[in-house]
């Protein structure tokens, strides 16, 4: 089992999902995402490589693999010898990939 380390922005994105949820839906769906989302992170701490190489976004990702699903990319860099997973930079899918990806790594 690795163990997951989020940056500032991985974070702050899960601040922001809290209130949009909260109050967009309410409180019962707030807690059925958010217990989605950590059971997606648990089960990335499990199988590192569950995500695709990154590159095929931007040259600028060539270490990091990224996790899909329908609504957000999980990017994130394995360290297979201190057995931490880095979750650098999470998006939603509505968001401008391309543009963020060019922010956040360049």
């Amino acid at each position: 089992m690795f163990t997951l380390k989020l940056s500032s922005p991985s974070i702050k994105y899960f601040e922001n999902l809290k209130t949009y949820l909260l109050s967009s839906f309410g409180e019962k769906v707030k807690k059925e995402v958010l217990a989605r989302e950590k059971e997606k992170l648990e089960n990335l701490g499990s199988f590192p490589y569950l995500g695709i190489k990154a590159a095929k976004f931007s040259e600028l990702l060539n270490s990091y693999y990224v996790l899909i699903d329908k609504y957000e990319y999980i990017f994130y860099h394995v360290d297979k010898k201190e057995k931490i997973i880095y979750i650098e930079l999470i998006l939603s899918t509505k968001e401008n990939l391309a543009q963020k990806i060019q922010n956040y790594f360049h």
